[in-house]
């Protein structure tokens, strides 16, 4: 699963040995984020680090920089610095909207969900997360389930063989999930939808056409559509995935939302699998077939060859 952690930033930064320790934990194939509480977190680590050596601070420097990408989810919460010290404005949104759990230098008996820097370790409970699990087959669970993917990415990839723009089950879902890019501000995020073609399956223009009813997109989105055809003798076109820039999901039995007495598997992707399948989609892809065109769903309901 993929869980939020707040991280003190002088506890992280206090030593190189506790930034390396702790910092190598997280990252989305890790199921493990760092919240930016504050949302310049990184800049409050690289200020908690003064005592490290120059080399020791370069190298910090340079792990923030190549982890900006993987280990962090914007936190979207309000920071008050007239409340207190980062522990107690921690505790304070801890209370309104738990984090997984709160990494602290200490851990005050009367708080719960703190786990103390010399405590982290894989096999403590609020350490410890499945990278598969199960969630209903309902839009909006789905949608919360891959929430930290959407509300972080640039690129968003819904990879599914059987998805279908005029079939209830799949705008479920995929309303569910544009709905939380839109509220965490993404409007600019590149969304694409990979399928498969086969025999039923109605033409592209069809599909955007068919798609368009109730209204998909909140405004200022677009949506690309892109059709495959398996190769002679090449790979399949099995898989369905959240692939992203930042990570993926492997989403078992697909997008679409049958039902709160279905169940689906969900399991986080390595980076190396993630990179795999995304140059595997590419339009000049040698993998698969591109069927044209390429479609553009704009949020006014018009469609376009992209």
């Amino acid at each position: 699963m993929l869980y939020e952690y707040a991280v003190e930033p002088a506890a992280i930064g206090s030593s190189w040995q506790n930034f390396r320790y702790l910092f190598e934990k997280f990252g989305f194939d890790r199921g493990r984020l760092i919240s930016r509480f504050p949302g310049k977190w990184e800049r409050e680590v690289y200020a908690a680090a003064n005592a490290m050596k120059p080399l020791e601070r370069a190298r910090l420097e340079l792990a923030l920089r190549e982890g900006k990408q993987t280990k962090f989810i914007r936190s979207g919460r309000p920071y008050d610095p007239a409340l207190g010290t980062w522990f107690q404005n921690a505790v304070a949104q801890h209370a309104v909207a738990p984090f997984h759990a709160i990494i602290s230098e200490h851990s005050p008996a009367a708080v719960s969900g703190v786990i103390t820097v010399d405590e982290v370790d894989e096999h403590h409970p609020l350490m410890m997360s499945s990278h598969t699990w199960e969630v209903e087959r309902v839009g909006i669970t789905l949608a919360a389930a891959m929430r930290p993917l959407l509300t972080s990415a640039k690129t968003i990839l819904f990879v599914d063989r059987f998805f279908d723009l005029s079939k209830a089950p799949y705008q479920e879902t995929l309303r569910a999930c544009l709905d939380v890019i839109s509220a965490a501000g993404g409007n600019e995020v590149r969304c694409e939808i990979h399928f498969c073609d086969h025999d039923k399956r109605p033409p592209p223009e069809i599909i955007a056409r068919e798609a368009w009813i109730g209204g998909m997109l909140p405004a200022g989105m677009s949506l690309l559509l892109f059709g495959w055809k398996e190769r002679p003798g090449g790979e399949d076109f099995h898989a369905r995935n959240l692939l992203t820039d930042i990570g993926g999901i492997s989403v078992e039995a697909g997008f679409s939302a049958e039902g709160a007495h279905q169940k689906v598997q969900l399991g986080l992707l390595t980076p190396d699998l993630v990179k795999s399948k995304l140059d595997a989609l590419v339009r000049t892809s040698a993998v698969y077939e591109l069927v044209q065109p390429v479609l553009q769903i704009r949020s006014d309901g018009s469609v376009h060859s992209a």
